[in-house]
């Protein structure tokens, strides 16, 4: 791990570190990434903190979370107070975009959560209590994370010293900066572990105070930017950057890789070049973990980071390079000259690649991949033509899926003639090459509007059979759940009364998973004299609580001693889920 471990308390810890000076980081990373959030944690681990100091509170649910002011407005995209908002609520508020575009997207912290990732970084953790009756649930969740020797509490924190005698046992005494070697030996005499602070107090960035501290004589700095705090205690962070870098060059592609991914998680750093570099590496291991770096960079300069790997001989770099700008949804222009690349795995991501970007790509780049030999290449060719050329794209996918299915049912049936044996490794790659095709084809159809789509991944859906291709109809039927209306009613329900079972059980989750719109035909379905399209009609009224429907099956219980026992269910279900009488 990157930071050194920590296994007593914090005094036993300070005198194990033999003047090792110790850095303290007030309320996260603070002033590199937005306060509280699991990301401010990590960074302030990767930047060489010691004690991380988090703030806690409750959420109206009992939720402990971590969070500074208690309102909202300041550090999220929303209003109100954390401790009369719902846990569930807050998870869904933006609390990384108010610092900056670059951070929109980080959630509220759970505190179990920090728990967990300070003890994988071997932090210590300062808890400031933001409010009073914590201290069980506190110390419950610190017992159960395995670190309850690894905090020092502080705010409200009241019921832990009643439930928790030993806590805190250290002496600990604060200093401002400008402290003598004289006092500081003087606290020591007197058994005090004696911490300097530079946090909101004018010295925030007094790196040269910082020193003069470390050399009177303090066992540790609290911080506001733990960066300046590790050059002033003697571990700068470029000094760890640097051994990264070396490890990153030297040794197999593994161990290669890790180091690039590690740096990767290190905010604000120069090191884009060094991504790229490694992006040309001739380990595909090597020069994927570099795009993956720079996905995470997101650099400003996209062209001109990404520009020689587009170009490079290497195909890995090219295919790594045109992955990455897909994650980073650049434009498409870019890219097009790589769909004449003549490397396939090439091709590939660059065809998943304009899936995820915004442009214009011309039909007739696109079309003739749907005629590619190799199924993978075809599944991305409907992935980017659908989302460039939708209108060419809801023609072409549903001929190009058809014509698939049929060649997987000759596989299947000759595999069936000839009594089943075990599929050999060919078979069974070129089965998962279709399967794969199949399921990217199916997801283009998704992304089209129009009947003409719907109808397509009905007939793929409603497709009777149990056989290599049947994924193809499990993803079609997801994908109608918020597709079918009640025009697309009747056809569902016809499809609850068909022999095969597995297009029976599909069509029924359909309806019970689809609008309210589709109700009125499931309701007439009641009437059909088919007795299992009238038990599956059954079901899904009492799955989806259809209040409508309660006269009409308690008038059918009278009357309909067959179904009796599950129209009792029925009834009792629907009365549940609207505690009717």
């Amino acid at each position: 791990m990157l930071l050194a471990v920590s296994t007593g308390s914090f005094m036993q810890a300070a005198a194990q570190q033999h003047r090792r000076v110790e850095l303290l980081c007030h309320r996260t990373a603070n002033e590199d990434v937005p306060e509280n959030t699991l990301e401010s944690l990590e960074q302030a681990a990767l930047l060489g903190c010691d004690v991380v100091e988090i703030d806690i509170r409750r959420t109206l649910d009992g939720t402990i979370v971590l969070n500074h002011d208690g309102f909202l407005d300041r550090l999220s995209d929303g209003v109100g107070e954390v401790e009369e908002t719902y846990y569930d609520d807050l998870s869904l508020r933006d609390m990384g975009g108010w610092m900056g575009d670059r951070f929109a997207g980080m959630h509220i912290a759970l505190f179990e959560d920090a728990l967990r990732l300070a003890r994988d970084y071997h932090l210590r953790l300062y808890l400031d209590f933001k409010g009073k009756g914590m201290g069980a649930d506190v110390l419950r969740l610190l017992k159960r994370e395995g670190m309850l020797d690894q905090v020092r509490f502080g705010g409200e924190w009241e019921d832990v010293k009643l439930l928790y005698p030993g806590a805190n046992a250290e002496r600990e005494t604060g200093v401002e900066p400008g402290v003598t070697v004289e006092e500081v030996k003087r606290e020591h005499e007197r058994g005090q572990i004696v911490i300097a602070n530079f946090s909101a107090n004018g010295h925030a960035m007094d790196l040269a105070g910082m020193k003069t501290a470390v050399s009177a004589g303090v066992d540790g700095i609290n911080v506001d930017y733990p960066r300046i705090g590790a050059d002033a205690v003697g571990r700068p962070v470029e000094l760890r950057l640097a051994e990264l870098a070396q490890e990153a060059i030297t040794g197999d592609g593994i161990a290669r890789s890790r180091a690039i991914l590690i740096l990767s998680h290190y905010r604000g750093f120069p090191i884009e070049s060094e991504f790229a570099h490694w992006l040309l590496d001739e380990d595909d291991h090597v020069s994927r973990a570099a795009a993956v770096a720079l996905v995470r960079a997101r650099p400003r300069t996209q062209e001109a980071v990404f520009q020689s790997a587009l170009t490079a001989q290497n195909a890995d770099a090219r295919a790594n390079a045109a992955w990455a700008l897909g994650k980073l949804e650049t434009s498409a222009t870019g890219l097009i000259p790589l769909l004449k690349d003549g490397d396939a795995q090439v091709i590939e991501e660059t065809l998943v690649a304009l899936a995820h970007m915004p442009g214009d790509v011309p039909a007739e780049l696109l079309l003739p991949f749907l005629s590619n030999p190799t199924a993978a290449i075809r599944g991305d060719a409907a992935l980017a033509l659908a989302t460039h050329q939708p209108e060419v794209a809801v023609k072409a996918i549903p001929d190009l899926l058809r014509k698939e299915v049929k060649e997987v049912l000759a596989i299947n049936s000759d595999w069936i003639k000839r009594g089943r044996p075990p599929l050999t490794e060919d078979e069974k790659r070129t089965i998962v090459t279709y399967y794969r095709s199949g399921v990217k084809e199916v997801l283009a159809l998704s992304m089209l509007k129009g009947r003409a789509a719907d109808r397509a991944l009905e007939e793929q859906a409603f497709r009777p059979g149990k056989d290599f291709a049947e994924m193809d109809g499990i993803l079609s039927a997801f994908q109608l759940w918020d597709r079918i209306g009640a025009d697309d009613a009747p056809l569902v329900v016809e499809s609850l009364g068909v022999p095969d079972v597995g297009v029976a059980d599909r069509a029924e989750w359909m309806l019970i998973k689809a609008a309210d719109s589709v109700l009125p035909g499931v309701r007439k379905a009641l009437a059909s004299r088919n007795p299992e399209v009238r038990a599956r009609a059954i079901r899904v009224l009492a799955w989806k609580g259809d209040i409508e429907a309660l006269p009409t099956l308690k008038g059918m219980s009278q009357t309909d001693p067959a179904d009796a026992d599950l129209l009792a269910w029925a009834i009792t279900k629907i009365q549940m889920l609207h505690s009717a009488p």
